[in-house]
């Protein structure tokens, strides 16, 4: 498994854990996978948080909002560091 598949899990297991019925797992599963997915992000090369930010977080933010401006600088900031930006659909081509 590659760390950009084992970062995508985490993220989607996340995911489910935040909408489950059961409350216990709602909680502890949802801060279980953030400790797990925050520890995997700490590996990642800049250029690859930042493809993250921009693959996740720009999709679900208002455009109008001050957390868009502040993720649009840190994701080109990160992005540029690595020179490389591909989309999402490039990423599932490969």
């Amino acid at each position: 498994m590659t760390e950009d598949n084992s970062v995508e899990r985490l993220i989607e297991a996340q995911r489910r854990c935040s909408v489950s019925p059961n409350p216990f797992e709602r909680v502890v599963g949802c801060l279980l996978m953030a400790a797990r997915l925050e520890k995997c992000l700490c590996t990642l090369p800049d250029g690859a948080v930042g493809q993250l930010l921009f693959d996740h977080v720009w999709n679900v933010m208002d455009a109008f909002s001050p957390e868009m401006t502040i993720c649009q600088a840190a994701t080109e900031r990160l992005l540029n560091s690595s020179s490389v930006v591909t989309t999402t659909k490039e990423n599932h081509n490969r």
